[in-house]
């Protein structure tokens, strides 16, 4: 078996992402134990799927493969990251969950430079990264554990309670697609275009305030709510949603997208608020139903979707009489997928004990709830815990 010896004291860290469309790289410093680590240096590049209308797997895969070698040697080179005394001590690559065609391009690679360099590798869970980096500018001391995080993405929707780096379990989960995923096709029925419908959807929304409350001709109803035979039900279900626009634009608009702006902004509005009180109804059910067990005072929001300054408000406004005391939201950079999210998340696994074995590959599906449970992990000789 292959021994790695770095101190956990002092190291730097190259951290790579390409769960799905974007090829990611990122630099840290952990230059102090006691003290936040330092970002030096971040890229992104994303798949252009405008004219796809969504992200197509291989296209993702392609563009993961083409690029991400590129933006390693890139970053390493223009940080001098690549000489002889100065050089990454440890590799964060996303091993799952995700499309494992472009989980591929970027684990295939950091197992490479994990040989050559002779330096451990940690495998990082994807959403583990979402859950984790509101902890990075604190050291990890805040949130500290317990606390309640919703995930919430293009890929994924789900509410979490942590207690601790290790144990985590999943209160609301989606039964279909994701939220991020509704809002986009709601937006694309309603005649967004772009690469990043959300972002572009609320940029749009937001010249157009005054309308948000005004009356439209709608039909929109929030799911999974209460009737004679289910009740209480702890699900999202995001699906209906485009239906909804598509019946809506059959009854009122001769199926037609409104050619007043003013009208599209009052549909808009009126499903991402559908949209986001379903995320918040669940919650506080969830929360209601947690209250006599244990009490937690933070909530995380993290994910593509936690970007949204509206989402961020109702959560604020609708959870605090429910006792959640403080809020944490990622820096909008860190919301959708980054290599940063992935190296902060690899520090405290690997600050904790772990680090993976060469002889693994990706995964397409890894519950966050199973996260000790994958193999491949190994203890390394800094720390020692139970698994």
């Amino acid at each position: 078996m292959q021994l790695f010896r770095i101190s956990t004291r002092c190291y730097r860290v190259l951290a790579i992402e390409t769960s799905c469309d974007d090829a990611c790289v990122s630099l840290i410093d952990r230059y102090s134990p006691n003290k936040p680590p330092k970002l030096i240096d971040e890229r992104k590049l994303t798949l252009n799927s405008k004219l796809s209308g969504g992200v197509v797997p291989t296209d993702a895969a392609i563009h993961n493969r083409k690029n991400i070698s590129l933006l390693v040697n890139q970053i390493l080179n223009d940080n001098n990251w690549n000489t002889t005394n100065i050089k990454p001590d440890l590799i964060c690559a996303t091993r799952g969950p995700g499309m494992i065609g472009s989980l591929s391009g970027g684990y295939q690679l950091a197992l490479g430079l994990s040989i050559a360099w002779q330096i451990p590798i940690v495998g990082v869970n994807h959403m583990l990264g979402h859950l984790l980096i509101s902890r990075m500018n604190s050291n990890g001391e805040n949130p500290n554990f317990p606390f309640y995080s919703l995930l919430v993405s293009g890929g994924h929707t789900m509410f979490v309670l942590s207690k601790s780096l290790f144990d985590h379990e999943i209160l609301v989960d989606t039964i279909d697609i994701a939220a991020g995923d509704a809002l986009d096709k709601c937006g694309r029925e309603l005649g967004i275009t772009g690469n990043m419908i959300g972002k572009e959807t609320e940029i749009f929304l937001n010249k157009f305030k005054d309308q948000w409350n005004e009356k439209v001709d709608i039909m929109v109803k929030e799911p999974m709510l209460n009737q004679w035979d289910r009740k209480d039900i702890l699900q999202y279900s995001f699906a209906s949603f485009n239906s909804q626009v598509k019946n809506t634009l059959k009854k009122f608009y001769n199926n037609e997208i409104p050619n007043d702006d003013k009208i599209r902004a009052r549909l808009l509005f009126n499903f991402q608020k559908t949209i986001f009180q379903h995320l918040i109804s669940k919650i506080k059910l969830a929360i209601e139903k947690n209250s006599n067990n244990i009490k937690i005072n933070d909530f995380v929001c993290s994910g593509g979707v936690s970007s949204n300054i509206y989402l961020r408000q109702m959560l604020i406004d609708q959870l605090k009489p429910l006792g959640i005391e403080n809020f944490h939201y990622p820096e909008l950079n860190l919301c959708t997928d980054n290599a940063t999210m992935i190296g902060w998340a690899g520090i405290e696994l690997y600050e904790n004990g772990l680090t993976t074995d060469l002889a693994t590959t990706v995964i397409r599906k890894w519950p966050i709830t199973e996260l000790l449970k994958l193999e491949g992990w190994k203890k390394h000789n800094n720390k020692q815990i139970d698994i």
